[in-house]
């Protein structure tokens, strides 16, 4: 959830005349509209060539009957292949050329094309049609010299995974064997020469001497850059691990960064909204190098920052779609992004297909899945795993450009099948959009973007009903909830609150608004709600207090108060002036065994949400509050938390998912609830403090 500020938008402001039949000095509605609801999962190809189709690029083409034993990437490999697509800036991209396919030892070899795309170098990309604008940077096959002690080893000096990134700086990192080159840009257009930004030195692990880095990703600039770098590869020690830098200039591997993913790696992030803020994602696969193909699955790494743990293992599963033929295989890369909640992976076609008894051979995918799981869901349905929002189809496979098909279990060559998907949110995009790049060796390149973003809304009318009312209507989906508020001067403070919580209908919402017929101007907005609100500065309607029998009577001594903090507890609300506390000016007493209960809320058309509430709580270990959701009825207990005390005291923000609430790790969605606030004190008065405040709850 955004903060409002940044949901409401008065980039449309629409003058609304009185209505004819009221008094015609009644002062004019203005409404601010141009505000947000959300939006159904969408990927919109802005391009997207494969090598089975004509496109842009010349040297992306479909190749059989090739003999990659002899067909060495050094300058004379027959197979077109490629190495990465980045964002550059705002006008371009740029696509990696492995081998452009055109056989330079060959004296009537295409000279012209050659030189246009040459092995080993990085192209311009126009962003708008995926076409090729120039070379930018050509690296080679040698841009620096490799150490001895990697050469006497066994290690060669050509023939390597040519993969490369760039910061947020427009600095490219590309990769040499068992290190990784730096090109600054220049003050011309261009890079600068290569300086070594890692040496991976020789660490003792069986083919050290073949080291390679397969998929790198950058962040940051400077001192702050941070590079992911791995080898989809079974090879040992050739996993994924976190680069950093104290100059920017050389970097150097983190003790707690080592992944170990065999197939592809994501970025790594903070967790989302709702886990643990100290956590850091991170996600991978385990194809190539740990899997088949067939057996492949995502998981998500996670390591917590406060506690210096390293990445360890959690559970990570998603859902498939037999229908359309998506089954959640041969996944060869995954990202994700601080700015975007979704996971983002890319099913490559098969290599081996008759090897591991696919048939017909797959195509590929770029598929977009939530990154939370209901672990407690029925396997059956696939409700365990993480929902699976959209997917695109690659329309490619294997077959289409096997490597010696005369062979019982034909294929296409390795390392082409290989990609990777990047995520980008660009600037002007709203919450919930982002752009994903692709690539693979051999089949392709595109670029999508993805809209999980809220609509705006339209405002379909708004006009005076009588001195006093007013009523709004704008269009709305069913399950979105929205906030009205009203201003008479559009100063920052002067919104007021009319409803935090208006369920959308599947078509028009309307409301009707009380105004002060005084005010010779009222300003109205619409914007993204909460599914319920409450910050106590109306009153309490809805509310209810009660005490509790079991498992020991309330004393009556303390009770649920609305009003604002004196004497006791903190100084102030949170916001405004009031909050429910326990005995509100005076400590809690013994035996309270007291119960605030919620209006019903209404989660039936909720996929996922979180409580957050503020509390300030003061009390001993053996006492405190809990919240419990309980059904509509309010006498059946659904799930319960952990148990809230403190001699801290001080306003502290409590989150609770309600996929998986609490201690008891229930869902509570899907129906009509109520949340209840319980507290309990035992006989011992030593140890009393001011009790439990709450304030400014919202579900969202």
């Amino acid at each position: 959830m955004e903060r409002l500020e940044d949901l409401f938008c008065g980039d449309n402001v629409v003058k609304i005349m009185p209505t004819s039949s009221i008094r015609p000095n009644l002062p004019a509605f203005i409404t601010l509209c141009t505000c947000l609801t959300t939006a159904s999962a969408q990927i919109d190809v802005v391009f997207e060539h494969l090598f089975n189709e004509e496109g842009p690029l010349p040297i992306l083409k479909a190749q059989k009957d090739l003999i990659p034993d002899l067909d060495v990437s050094n300058g004379n490999a027959g197979v077109d292949s490629y190495g990465g697509l980045e964002r550059y800036d705002g006008d371009r991209l740029l696509l990696a050329v492995r081998e452009n396919g055109i056989n330079e030892s060959q004296a009537d070899h295409d000279t012209v094309l050659a030189a246009e795309f040459p092995d080993r170098s990085l192209i311009w990309i126009n962003v708008n049609t995926g076409a090729p604008m120039g070379v930018a940077l050509e690296v080679g096959y040698a841009p620096v010299e490799l150490d001895q002690d990697f050469i006497a080893a066994g290690g060669s000096t050509i023939d390597y995974y040519f993969t490369f990134t760039v910061d947020d700086a427009g600095v490219v990192y590309a990769n040499y064997k068992n290190k990784i080159v730096r090109y600054a840009p220049d003050e011309e257009g261009g890079f600068s020469a290569p300086t070594v930004a890692y040496t991976h030195a020789n660490d003792g692990s069986e083919r050290w001497y073949q080291w390679r880095f397969e998929t790198l990703r950058a962040s940051g600039t400077g001192s702050d850059t941070v590079i992911i770098a791995g080898g989809k590869t079974w090879r040992p020690s050739q996993g994924y691990r976190e680069l950093v830098t104290a100059d920017g200039l050389t970097f150097t591997a983190t003790e707690d960064g080592n992944v170990g993913f065999k197939g592809g790696s994501s970025s790594i992030v903070p967790a989302l909204f709702g886990e643990t803020a100290t956590q850091e994602w991170v996600y991978g696969t385990f194809y190539p190098g740990g899997s088949n193909g067939v057996d492949t699955k995502i998981v998500r790494n996670v390591r917590d920052i406060a506690l210096d743990e390293p990445f360890g293992g959690s559970t990570f599963d998603i859902q498939i779609d037999e229908e359309i033929g998506y089954l959640g295989r041969f996944f060869s890369d995954t990202d994700v992004h601080p700015k975007f909640p979704y996971l983002v992976s890319y099913s490559t076609p098969s290599w081996n297909s008759s090897v591991v008894g696919v048939d017909p051979a797959e195509g590929g995918w770029i598929a977009i899945h939530d990154q939370f799981t209901d672990a407690l869901g029925d396997p059956e349905f696939g409700e365990d795993k993480a929902a699976l929002l959209a997917v695109h189809r690659i329309v490619a496979t294997e077959a289409e450009e096997f490597i010696n098909p005369s062979d019982e279990a034909p294929s296409s060559i390795f390392h082409g099948t290989l990609g990777q998907v990047t995520i980008n949110v660009l600037p002007g995009m709203r919450p919930g959009q982002a752009e994903v790049l692709w690539h693979s060796g051999i089949y392709g390149y595109g670029r999508y973007i993805l809209d999980f973003a809220p609509k705006q809304i339209e405002v379909t009318s708004v006009g005076r009903v009588s001195a006093e009312e007013a009523s709004i209507s704008w269009t709305s989906e069913v399950g979105i909830y929205y906030r009205v508020e009203t201003s008479s001067s559009l100063e920052a403070d002067s919104w007021q609150v009319v409803n935090a919580s208006v369920p959308g209908v599947d078509g028009i919402t309307s409301l009707s608004i009380s105004v002060d017929a005084a005010q010779t101007q009222n300003f109205v907005r619409v914007g993204l709600g909460s599914v319920f609100a409450e910050d106590f500065e109306s009153g309490a309607e809805g509310w209810i207090t009660a005490t509790l029998d079991e498992p020991f009577p309330d004393s009556g001594n303390t009770q649920w108060e609305l009003g604002t903090p004196i004497n006791v507890g903190p100084e102030m609300a949170h916001s405004g002036s009031n909050v429910y506390g326990t005995n509100i000016g005076s400590n809690y007493a013994a035996f309270s065994n007291i119960t605030l209960a919620s209006p019903v809320v209404d989660l039936s058309g909720v996929e996922r949400a979180t409580l957050k509430f503020l509390n300030f709580v003061e009390a001993s270990e053996t006492e405190g509050g809990q919240v419990r959701v309980l059904n509509e009825a309010g006498d059946q207990v659904l799930a319960v938390s952990e148990v809230y005390n403190s001699t801290e005291g001080g306003w502290q923000e409590v989150l609770l998912s309600l996929l998986r609430f609490g201690d008891t790790q229930e869902s509570v969605l899907g129906g009509k609830v109520r949340f209840e606030f319980r507290f309990l004190s035992d006989d011992n008065t030593d140890d009393d403090g001011a009790g439990w405040y709450i304030d400014d709850l919202i579900i969202e």
